[in-house]
């Protein structure tokens, strides 16, 4: 998978991410038709903006 998540930039630096991994999914049939049982993201890379991402992201809010 490919993810692009952006931010306003609001005149600074571009805040936000491009990240890269897979998906590992378990499937189950429930009454004939198949489910999503799990679904689990790993992420191989993350490429970070010159602004990196803001701190609502990061849980390093300050105040």
């Amino acid at each position: 998978m490919q993810d692009y998540i952006a931010f306003p930039a609001n005149g600074e630096a571009p805040q936000g991410m491009r990240g890269y991994g897979h998906y590992h999914e378990r499937y189950r049939r429930v009454d004939g038709r198949w489910r999503i049982q799990t679904m689990t993201l790993t992420r191989l890379r993350i490429d970070l903006f010159e602004g990196g991402l803001p701190d609502v992201c990061t849980g390093s809010a300050t105040g």
